[in-house]
């Protein structure tokens, strides 16, 4: 029987304490080089200090004045995954890895863990979807809440949520970005762009301030209806751990990785 067939042990991280981007990037990147057979992991998490994230092959040297975001104290780093820019700050992040067999491939499980996404966001009040319009943008068009593209999840044809996947071994790694409140233009004061003319959706903007555990609570639930499987409170082991230090020393936190490209 597949994973999908017989369902995963999945282990749920609420990591209420915000970290900085190297550490969250290394340790979505942890889980999933450690994951276990026949198991899932689902983290959220927040960011501190605020953190423009680049995809891993979106071109950011040269772009983004690193200097203004200094004085702004707006940091970056680069993510395993693919996809656009994105600020991350007055957010709920989620990070679901699972076996690459579990739900089919890349497409399918993408589409799934949405759905979940919007479960979970409906049971909050807001009546989020998945879009089937628009359409995927290459890493060098822009930061990544300009424009939904078909499968994302919108508010009222608005990008609510911006996620993206990277395959790590036999593991999916999926993470992205539940906009709470504000927006994405300190992107375009850091990059000399024009201000996105039609700004993401925020869950405050429909439903008010909500707080952070609420809506990470919510979206648990929500993927626990979609994804199915056994579903219990976990905590990131010290395997998981020690793997995200070396990966943050050696990637995530350095130069050469952020600004590679």
């Amino acid at each position: 029987m597949s994973p999908a067939e017989v369902g995963l042990r999945w282990r749920v991280i609420v990591d209420e304490q915000p970290r900085a981007g190297a550490s969250n990037m290394a340790l979505d990147h942890a889980m999933a080089e450690l994951l276990p057979t026949g198991a899932g992991v689902l983290r959220l998490y927040g960011w501190s200090p605020p953190t423009v994230s680049f995809g891993r092959n979106e071109p950011a040297l040269g772009v983004y004045d690193r200097e203004a975001a200094e004085r702004e104290g707006v940091a970056f780093v680069r993510r395993p995954t693919g996809g656009r820019a994105v600020l991350h700050d007055r957010e709920v992040t989620y990070c679901a890895v699972f076996p690459s067999d579990a739900f089919g491939g890349l497409r399918e499980s993408y589409l799934r863990i949405n759905e979940g996404l919007v479960e979970g966001l409906r049971g909050l009040g807001c009546p989020a979807e998945v879009t089937r319009e628009g359409r995927s943008l290459p890493p060098d068009a822009g930061p990544c809440f300009q424009a939904p593209a078909p499968g994302e999840v919108v508010l009222f044809g608005r990008k609510l949520v911006g996620s993206a996947q990277v395959l790590v071994g036999e593991a999916t790694l999926q993470h992205g970005s539940v906009i709470l409140g504000g927006d994405q233009s300190v992107l375009a004061r850091l990059s000399g762009g024009a201000a996105d003319q039609a700004p993401p959706a925020t869950l405050e903007s429909f439903l008010g301030p909500t707080p952070w555990r609420r809506v990470a609570d919510a979206l648990a639930a929500g993927l626990g209806l979609a994804l199915g499987g056994a579903w219990s409170q976990g905590v990131i082991s010290p395997a998981e751990h020690a793997e995200a230090e070396c990966l943050a020393h050696e990637r995530y936190a350095t130069d050469a990785w952020t600004w590679r490209r």
